[in-house]
């Protein structure tokens, strides 16, 4: 019968050995949401074999000092295993200890702002370039600085340009979006979700106390090879709590030339000599997050501020334009609504106007009018082509001729893809589906797809695009539906031609549709068939808003693409 001594010793070093090891199983247990290749069945099951193991050791031993290093042993064992798993997962950003050690909170003389600094991934700057204030590592808002740490790391690392945090009734919603794409993450329980945010609103200068009503700000960050991004950080009441959203490098996001927007160079071709002059309409048409701001933008900046006088009217202004007046439209405070804010900007007389959005019959009345008398305005509008957008517009200023008159174009578009060039893979495409295209390339094309599943080394670890992160995806374009508004088509809007008809037109004029521009791109070898379907309604993802198959993301600042890349 083994002896079992109960001392004093013995009962300090098992009680610190219960508490270390309860600490490290909760927090695998919080972690394992971030291994989706890891069963959590996998984990429980060994987890509850080594503590029966464990039990057991200490009842057959016949001594405690004898069965302490075999369970630890155990233990340290079990915890390296676990380890390896989430390095060979997650690469650098896998290394547990230092989120653990992070994680301690330490106790005794206050640790000075340095130091705290030094056990950051990060290094944290103000929006003038400046040293962020950071909390003390024995403050309560250490907690939660450690926590933003972890958040980017991840975010940089896997190059996703927004980061949402959404309330929900139990736990935040985390959400990546890369490349246009939003990959939902495991949810943050409020504990940790609250004073992550709260940490994020100090960063970026915005007030702690206002939870309810919008505020943006800005800060910056390094990582350790001296990569730099900037954060905008949007936070705004909900009933659920609190919501925020962090978006990478937005300032440049919005400053893409006309002729890197993705256009073909016979639409771009005939676009610009369409829109010389400053006069008529352009309606810019796309569903939501699908580029149509930056599109509007890259018209507008296509102008002479110093020889023309421009201004624009938007909800939620993205960029200030040298020598162009930006104004906000405000639905709660402006008086009138947006019809009257608009023809109050119209008395000032600018020959170019920029109106983001048209709430209001009355707005596109204004907007009809102004138009074709000598002003040129371009308009965004909420629709799938240019063809629902002619529609739209028709029903809206409830007056064919003057709808007609003003127009100049209509430009449609969406976002797609493109496909990594380190780990893009070739195929050869069925003539027959090459065939049913109608492509003007020789029926043996190379075709290419998205690589989507990590490469092992010998050792069985998985090996990610440096790219890409075996995403098979890395930046966007642009593809586009562009009807000119000549005589004819004009014609036929003023008669109040059915669309069907005003389709044939554009067609037979050349018009070239979205989908066409998308396969000729897959042609280029820029993007895949499969997302040109899923952006262009081949899938239910068109409007950016659910993942697409592939290999599951972590919460991760986008790096700038060598590709077009509105957003």
């Amino acid at each position: 019968m083994p002896h079992i001594y109960i001392t004093i010793p013995f009962l300090i070093v098992a009680v610190l050995l219960l508490l270390a090891w309860a600490r490290l199983c909760a927090w695998i247990d919080q972690d394992l949401g971030n291994l989706p290749e890891l069963s959590p069945v996998l984990w429980q099951s060994l987890l509850l074999g080594s503590l029966v193991a464990m039990l057991l050791f200490w009842i057959v031993l016949p001594s405690f000092w004898l069965a302490l290093p075999v369970n630890a042993a155990m233990a340290v064992a079990l915890a390296w295993w676990y380890r390896q798993v989430r390095v060979a997962q997650l690469g650098s950003a896998g290394e547990m200890f230092a989120a653990l050690l992070g994680g301690v909170k330490f106790t005794g003389q206050k640790a000075p702002v340095q130091k705290s600094a030094a056990q950051l991934a990060l290094t944290y700057l103000t929006a003038a370039k400046k040293p962020a204030p950071l909390p003390a590592s024995d403050a309560p808002e250490w907690a939660g600085m450690v926590l933003v740490d972890r958040l980017l790391v991840q975010a940089v690392e896997n190059q996703a340009r927004r980061v949402e945090l959404v309330p929900g009734p139990q736990v935040y919603d985390a959400r990546f979006t890369i490349d246009g794409v939003v990959y939902p993450q495991s949810g943050l329980p409020r504990s940790t979700a609250e004073p992550l945010i709260q940490a994020v609103k100090a960063l970026a200068g915005l007030s702690l106390e206002e939870r309810r009503r919008p505020q943006k700000g800005i800060f910056r960050i390094m990582d350790l090879e001296k990569h730099s991004t900037v954060w905008t950080v949007y936070s705004s009441g909900t009933t659920a709590g609190e919501k925020v959203a962090l978006v990478a490098n937005e300032a440049g996001n919005w400053r893409v030339p006309v002729e890197q927007l993705g256009f073909a160079a016979d639409q771009l071709t005939a676009l610009q000599q369409a829109l010389k002059g400053t006069e008529g309409l352009v309606l810019v048409a796309s569903p939501p997050h699908m580029g149509r701001t930056t599109t509007l933008y890259s018209l507008v900046a296509a102008h002479d501020a110093y020889t023309n006088s421009i201004q624009t009217l938007e909800t939620n202004p993205r960029l200030e334009f040298e020598s162009v007046t930006v104004t906000r439209f405000d639905p709660e405070t402006s008086e009138g609504g947006h019809a009257r804010q608009l023809q109050s900007m119209m008395r000032k007389d600018p020959q170019v106007l920029l109106v983001a959005e048209c709430p209001e019959p009355a707005s596109a009345t204004a907007i009809a009018r102004y138009s074709v008398a000598e002003h040129r305005v371009y308009l965004g509008v909420f629709a799938s082509s240019t063809l629902s957008a002619v529609e739209w517009w028709r029903k809206t200023v409830a007056d064919d001729a003057l709808a007609a008159d003003c127009l100049r174009a209509v430009i449609a578009q969406r976002l797609v893809r493109l496909l990594c060039p380190t780990c893009k893979i070739a195929y050869q495409a069925d003539p027959a589906k090459i065939a049913r295209l109608n492509l003007p390339v020789a029926r043996q094309m190379q075709a290419f797809r998205a690589n989507t599943q990590p490469a092992r080394d010998a050792k069985g670890n998985l090996v990610r695009c440096p790219e890409c992160h075996s995403f098979g995806y890395h930046g966007q374009t642009a593809i586009f539906e562009v009807m000119l508004i000549n005589p004819e088509l004009r014609a036929a809007i003023r008669a109040g031609k059915p669309s069907e008809e005003i389709r044939g037109i554009a067609r037979k004029n050349g018009m070239m549709l979205m989908v066409e521009q998308g396969v000729r791109k897959f042609a280029a070898g820029l993007t895949s068939m499969e997302e040109v379907l899923r952006v262009c309604g081949g899938g239910k993802t068109a409007g950016g808003k659910t993942a697409p198959a592939g290999p599951p993301r972590t919460p991760a600042a986008a790096r700038p693409e060598t590709e077009n890349k509105p957003t």
